[in-house]
């Protein structure tokens, strides 16, 4: 009797660590069925093109698309995006006291970069400065925000800037400024009276006629 119940606990305990074990390995055959099986994925960027009507003139570039400052090789990309290749792409001399060192011309419009090179100077590296002339053969319609471009009445100019808009009389003749918090708009006008009319208009760096 007493070999039996030997017997008996001896077995009991083989059955208990049988189970167990079992029990072990199927909890650890669940947790790895749950751990996951796929890596995340990264967040993609994606660039809006730039194009002709979403140009707007601004203190701070040609708007949301393309502000001073944008890489230079960047600026003339999107820009040729927009308008096609330009019809001049002209270095500027070196120490021209502008902060840029190439100027690209479209009809009436001109953009400036400076590609911080050695004979760039100082100034801003970037896209630089933007320049709308007077209206003629092709000429581009590019506005600012507030529908004032080339042509557009010193009445106009008041009505949409209000305080502001200031005129003046320079050594260039007669001029305006549009001081707003992003930065300066300036032009020049064919007369100082409410029907003169805006001649030029730009923001940023300038060197002087193409």
């Amino acid at each position: 009797m007493r070999l039996r119940r030997a017997a008996l606990v001896v077995l009991s305990v083989v059955l208990l660590t049988a189970a167990g074990c079992s029990k072990g390995k199927k909890e650890a055959a669940t947790t790895s069925t749950l751990a996951p099986t796929t890596a995340p994925t990264e967040s993609t960027t994606t660039t809006v093109p730039l194009t002709k009507d979403s140009i707007v003139l601004a203190p701070d570039g040609l708007g949301a698309g393309l502000p001073f400052g944008t890489n230079s090789a960047r600026t003339i990309n999107l820009l040729i995006q927009a308008l096609g290749t330009p019809e001049k792409n002209t270095p500027l001399p070196a120490g021209q006291a502008c902060g840029a060192t190439r100027r690209l011309t479209w009809a009436n419009f001109q953009a400036l970069v400076n590609e911080v090179v050695s004979s760039s100077g100082a100034g801003r590296a970037g896209f630089a400065g933007w320049f709308l002339g007077p209206a003629g053969t092709g000429a581009l319609p590019f506005k600012t925000e507030k529908g004032i471009t080339v042509g557009s009445t010193v009445a106009a100019l008041k009505t949409a800037y209000g305080a502001d808009y200031a005129q003046n009389r320079g050594e260039q003749g007669p001029g305006f400024t549009i001081t707003l918090a992003k930065g300066i708009v300036i032009g020049q006008l064919d007369a100082l009276t409410d029907a003169g009319k805006a001649k030029t208009i730009q923001a940023g760096n300038y060197c002087g006629p193409a």
